[in-house]
């Protein structure tokens, strides 16, 4: 007879109900919905008559959980509980196994979580960030190189006039700024420049003062600044009288108008805000410098606004095609333009602490499988005085339950460790990194893993019971324990054989990203690092506004460092070696103008005559900038070899000449003679590519933001002090913070390779660890449990030698086959990495060949303990034992 509808429902929740109601319970619903349904084929619609009854089953589960509290069943759990806290205490070594490997794996999981919960999931500090986005610049022809992200204020004032899918659009520009006050050290700190739409755009309110007005972005108006809380608590003591008062930047007066709060910052270094005025460079479509975020209105969606600004965008490439040409616009979340760069590093990190979490739990898993069987006579007889299966699946459940509690605890403190060392040690590249913390996200996360541990562990050896006469032939055994049976074994296997593919793939990755490291570090730079410090110096516009000025201040400390002790040569550069700083187009004199938009692009470095020799960059062909290079006499500049390599493959390059189109100061040359040829400086990172870049003289190119490199003979500490004496010789007033050697830098650069390299590695080891334990656990059960059979065979004559072989063997098989499987699925895998990967193969056969050998020979190892115990099986006691 055809079950009633909704009947499934109610044999789903009757486990709920005490076993000596259950028939009766499950009778009575089955009468009332075949009732239901009687009636209903009578004539009643059978689709919505249907329905009704599994709404009406779903009545059951309450129905169940009143007779579950009513006849006691709250009070068998506990019953429950004790027992399994007893069977436990009596197994004080598998519990220490149980804990220590779900505090490890699922603390390590945890840290991990909290960092990509921090950098990646967390919604942004603004209010309803969902709405809140970003407009960048897309190229539109294919070379992504030619459009920058950033755009121009021209193009920000037509958008905002012109878009109307957007509550707010806002234009900002983070620099550094200096902060001086009377008998205090100057001190650099990061602002951002916004328009005064940015705080309702961003959803910010000032806890002390007022924000920005329109006005206060207008040119010749009085200047004003906003704080944060952080700088108002440190320097000015968190003192309302703050409001009013006069602060001086980069030389000129402001007046502080507001605080914000600490969270609503946009960059972790940002202390200041300050109103965008318009100036010069504001008037010029062809410079973008400004991030433009905005504020969708409601019910506006990120498609819509994006076909909206590509509208726009191509509006404005039509009217001014020498600037916008090939220029779109695309619209992201701010969140995603944030820490799009950081995503796949992260990714790949929690990515390769799961398989770790995954091996341990398929170590567990074997061994309460192995735990279950010898445990087989217990149940068994609970069975035969009555016990249920639900009775003895509750009771597994309850242990599991008991270890995940433990376990979960103790990995709270490997989470809460673990995360405070990755904040420790997290790359400054990351961005977010501030908002690190073990918070409720990262705690429903480590409780989410524990109840599936508890849950699965405990559901296993029930699984093994669902055969009732597999426990009561045990029993009729006589307590002897079963010999494991065949889809047991191949279960455990199938466990391991897990193990070792995921490690394989575990250990693939992490030896990718070693060998780039090593690559990197070992990298043959043309540099000579040895003995070179570099300096930051940042001259405030507000008193160095004047090329004059700068190219005096830079003549007078270069006097000025030189004469000091042990000082061998000392230069200026725009940028150090390992920064990559900004573009600009140029044409070449002789060669045809390229269209509208398609003019070569290359990396402007202005420096100061002796900066390759300062650094030890050798000079491949030609003569360095000079000291006759000022302004008032023709342009000289000196490229790189990869731009010989991209505009000269078949020709000199020395002697032609760059038409850069444009002075950006009255007197300077527009066309620069190549007067040499350098070799490429790793201003994109260790092991990447160089791009042409052009080193223009420093007297031709005066620029306030630049770096001082000093080769010096002694101790780096010594000569940073003595660096930021000579320069307060020169001016007072400037902030001297960032002094670094050149090692340093080039450590930094690679810092992000060595974070992501030493936790995979880490990773690795253990995912290696736990697999070498699975496949030793294994057999060394197996060995235990086949003693008679291994006995009888060597009995018959079969050596020592040839059980060890067996026995190694089966351990061979079964890492083999996993190291198939994970070779298989890291081959797939190896895009992933591909975005991490410096001058490395991402399927780099080396690699590939060498790690499943190290994983199979490691299994042999772990297989040749339990090989070597079982070749010294005495065969007369096995025999009696199986008698």
């Amino acid at each position: 007879m055809p079950r009633p509808p909704g009947f499934a429902l109610v044999r789903a929740v009757r486990w709920l109900v005490p076993r000596h109601l259950r028939d009766a319970w499950l009778a009575e619903w089955e009468g009332e919905l075949a009732w239901g349904w009687q009636r209903a084929e009578r004539g009643e619609n059978l689709s919505a008559a249907r329905a009704r009854l599994h709404w009406r089953a779903l009545g059951a589960s309450s129905d169940a959980l009143w007779l579950w509290r009513r006849h006691g069943a709250t009070e068998m759990i506990g019953f429950d509980l004790r027992y399994a806290a007893r069977s436990l205490r009596r197994r004080p070594g598998f519990v220490a196994v149980v804990v220590l490997t779900l505090a490890l794996g699922a603390g390590a999981a945890a840290a991990v979580f909290s960092l990509v919960n921090g950098v990646l999931l967390r919604p942004l500090p603004f209010s309803q960030p969902e709405r809140l986005v970003a407009i960048q610049g897309r190229a539109t022809g294919g070379d992504p190189e030619a459009v920058s992200q950033p755009s121009s204020y021209l193009d920000y004032q037509d958008m905002r006039a012109q878009l109307r899918g957007f509550e707010q659009l806002a234009a900002v520009r983070g620099e550094d700024v200096t902060l001086t006050a009377p008998g205090a050290r100057p001190a650099r700190i990061g602002a951002q420049l916004v328009t005064a739409s940015a705080f309702p755009a961003l959803g910010m309110r000032p806890v002390l003062g007022r924000p920005f007005l329109a006005s206060d972005e207008r040119p010749g108006a009085e200047p004003v600044a906003m704080i944060t809380h952080a700088l108002w608590q440190r320097r000015y003591g968190g003192s309302p009288a703050v409001l009013g008062s006069r602060i001086t930047l980069d030389g000129a007066p402001a007046t502080v108008v507001g605080v914000l709060p600490d969270e609503a910052r946009l960059t972790p270094e940002t202390e200041i805000w300050l109103p965008l005025v318009p100036g010069p460079a504001e008037e010029s479509r062809a410079t973008h410098r400004f991030t433009v975020l905005g504020r969708l209105r409601p019910g506006v969606t990120i498609e819509r606004a994006a076909r909206e600004a590509s509208a726009v965008a191509k509006r404005l490439e039509e009217r001014y095609p020498s600037e916008n040409a090939k220029r779109g616009a695309a619209v992201i979340p701010l969140r995603e333009a944030i820490v799009a760069d950081a995503r796949p590093a992260l990714l790949t990190l929690f990515g390769a602490v799961l398989l770790v979490l995954l091996i341990g739990c398929a170590n567990l898993a074997s061994l309460f499988m192995a735990r279950a069987q010898s445990r087989e006579r217990e149940m068994a007889v609970r069975a035969a005085l009555g016990a249920g299966r639900a009775r003895l699946t509750r009771q597994w459940v309850a242990e599991s339950f008991l270890l995940a509690l433990g376990g979960g605890a103790a990995a709270l403190a490997v989470a809460w460790v673990g995360m405070r060392t990755l904040v420790a040690f997290v790359p400054t590249a990351i961005p977010r990194a501030g908002e690190i913390a073990l918070d409720q996200p990262v705690a429903a996360f480590l409780i989410g893993v524990m109840a599936v541990a508890a849950i699965g562990f405990g559901a296993l050896p029930a699984l093994q019971y669902r055969d009732a006469s597999v426990s009561l032939g045990a029993l009729r055994e006589g307590g002897r324990g079963a010999t494991p049976g065949r889809r047991r074994r191949r279960m455990r296997q199938g466990l391991v054989v897990a193990e070792v593919a995921l490690a394989t793939v575990l250990a693939i990755s992490a030896a990718l990203l070693v060998k780039n490291l090593w690559q990197l570090e070992r990298a043959r730079l043309p540099l000579r690092p040895d003995g070179v410090t570099f300096v930051q110096l940042q001259l405030p516009q507000g008193r160095y506004s004047d090329p004059a000025k700068v190219l005096d201040f830079f003549d007078r400390l270069r006097r000025e460092v030189a004469a000091a002790p042990g000082v061998r040569s000392v230069s200026f550069a725009f940028e150090h070696p390992v920064s990559e700083g900004w573009t600009s187009s140029f044409s070449l004199v002789g060669r045809p103008e390229p269209p509208v938009g398609m003019w070569p692009e290359s990396r402007i470095r202005p420096v100061s005559p002796g900066y390759f020799r300062t650094v030890g960059l050798p000079l491949v062909r030609g003569n360095d900038v000079s000291d006759a290079d000022r302004f008032g006499t023709p342009g000289s500049v000196v490229v790189n070899e990869a731009f010989v390599r991209e505009h000269f493959p078949d020709g000199d390059a020395v002697g032609q000449t760059i038409n850069r189109g444009q002075m950006w100061w009255p007197g300077q040359p527009t066309h620069f003679r190549i007067v040499g040829v350098v070799a490429d400086e790793p201003f994109r990172g260790v092991g990447r590519p160089a791009d042409p870049a052009t080193y223009y003289p420093q007297a031709q190119f005066p620029m306030n933001d630049m770096w001082m490199a000093v080769r010096a003979d002694g101790d780096p500490a010594a000569l940073a002090r003595t660096l930021r004496e000579r320069v307060w010789r020169v001016d007072r007033d400037l902030p001297v913070e960032r002094v670094q050697t050149l090692d340093e830098l080039l450590g930094d650069a690679v810092a992000a390779s060595r974070f992501n390299a030493a936790l995979l590695a880490l990773f690795a080891c253990a995912a290696l660890c736990l697999a070498a334990v699975g496949i030793y656990g294994v057999l060394s059960y197996g060995v235990e449990q086949r003693t008679g059979e291994i006995g009888v065979r060597m009995a018959l004559g079969a050596s020592r030698a040839r059980v060890i072989r067996q026995i190694a063997a089966e351990g061979a098989a079964v890492a083999t086959a996993g190291a198939a499987l994970g070779l298989v699925a890291a081959f797939a895998l190896a895009g992933v990495l591909r975005s991490l990967l410096v001058g490395t193969e991402a399927q780099d056969p080396v690699v590939f060949a060498l790690v499943p050998t190290l994983l199979v020979a490691v299994a042999i190892t772990a297989a040749w303990l339990p090989a070597r115990r079982a070749s010294r099986i005495d065969p007369a006691g096995a025999l009696r034992c199986e008698r």
